[in-house]
């Protein structure tokens, strides 16, 4: 409904059906009529989204939707990382004025400041909190739609073989550090994750991993798992025979972590890794640029080559998807093809041969 104040101005007072929703208040009366028509044609086709809730800041929007969102505290600190970048690309634009081309505009930007991995985990960002901004209907549509960043190729698996891990855990100088080593050679959990291990969480099965240790603001803070979801990982007998006696053995003492500290807190992985891991592999003379995550690689590698398939891996270290898996550890399964095609020629010659036997059979 439009109209005419005593100071000469034209209001239009919106309704969506008998209940009132807003007014704008315009100098023409063209204007009023314009902005009248447009407001009734998103209401019209389900898209309208109140003109208050779209001027707020992106920045205001962005603060909320952050204070919603939980998540492991590793998690937690990469998502507050790449939204301190959104906020500063986008975050003094109404949402309402964030267009594709601006979302793309700020992404190629970052990517040219900083890298495409960290354009990527913005668009993350982006697309995750103004996707909630459709959700509860403070703007019509996401415009993050057919934003793409080329996201950085991870790092080629550089794997331990069965003889390299078991020479490194024999130059380890405590039970502790071999135990570990063994354990994270052949179970793949991650850093956090072999940390905060307890005791009473390894058994005659292997490990069984409930939370994880991240490293945030310089302490280590406890939290759930990457995936949320509590995990078993089965041993190779060989390794339960040394796990199972030590963590019988930190449990008399009492101690919190499986594989912690003199002082039973745990490890940090650049103190770790500089104090026990390099001069160990220094005296099993294997390179010195492996690090924890190689340990990952390991399990994964050597796990394939028992025949494991890509869901078990995937199980195993924990990821969501199992396409994570096959992007990761590609290179790590070179026989596939090869085996397949080798079983298509034998299943083609035994056909071909019962074919034979049975027209010879028919011949009879």
């Amino acid at each position: 409904m439009i109209e005419k104040l005593p100071s000469g101005k034209w209001r239009v007072r919106l309704y969506v059906g008998s209940a009132y929703v807003a007014s704008r208040t315009f100098d023409l009366k063209r204007d009023a009529r314009d902005w009248e028509a447009r407001q009734a044609t998103l209401i019209k086709s389900g898209s309208w989204t109140h003109p208050d809730d779209a001027a707020t800041p992106y920045r205001v929007w962005l603060d909320e939707w952050m204070a919603t969102c939980g998540g492991a505290p590793l998690t937690v600190k990469k998502r507050k990382w790449a939204a301190e970048y959104a906020s500063d690309a986008l975050g003094r634009l109404p949402l309402s004025a964030i267009t594709p081309l601006k979302v793309k505009q700020a992404l190629a930007d970052i990517t040219e400041k900083t890298s495409g991995h960290t354009a990527y985990q913005v668009l993350v960002v982006m697309r995750q909190s103004l996707g909630a901004a459709v959700q509860e209907g403070l703007i019509p549509r996401d415009p993050t739609v057919g934003a793409k960043v080329a996201r950085a190729k991870a790092n080629e698996p550089h794997p331990l073989t069965h003889a390299e891990l078991w020479r490194l855990a024999d130059v380890m100088t405590t039970e502790r550090d071999r135990v570990q080593i063994l354990t994270m050679g052949y179970s793949g959990v991650r850093w956090g994750e072999i940390v905060a291990l307890a005791p009473d969480q390894a058994s005659v099965r292997g490990i069984r991993l409930t939370s994880a240790y991240a490293e945030v603001g310089g302490r280590m803070v406890r939290g759930d798992l990457k995936d949320h979801d509590a995990r078993s990982v089965p041993l190779p007998t060989r390794v339960l025979d040394e796990l199972i006696p030590w963590a019988q053995a930190q449990q008399k003492l009492q101690r919190r972590h499986l594989f912690g500290t003199a002082n039973d807190t745990p490890h940090r992985n650049g103190n770790w890794r500089r104090s026990i891991l390099t001069p160990a592999l220094a005296r099993a003379d294997l390179p010195l640029t492996i690090s924890p995550h190689n340990f990952r690689d390991t399990a994964a590698s050597l796990a394939i080559e028992a025949g494991a398939s890509v869901l078990a891996v995937s199980r195993m270290l924990g990821h969501e998807n199992p396409s994570t898996t096959l992007t990761h550890y590609a290179s790590l399964f070179p026989d596939t093809l090869d085996g397949l095609i080798t079983r298509l020629d034998s299943a083609i010659a035994n056909a071909l041969v019962s074919q034979e036997n049975e027209s010879e059979e028919v011949r009879r």
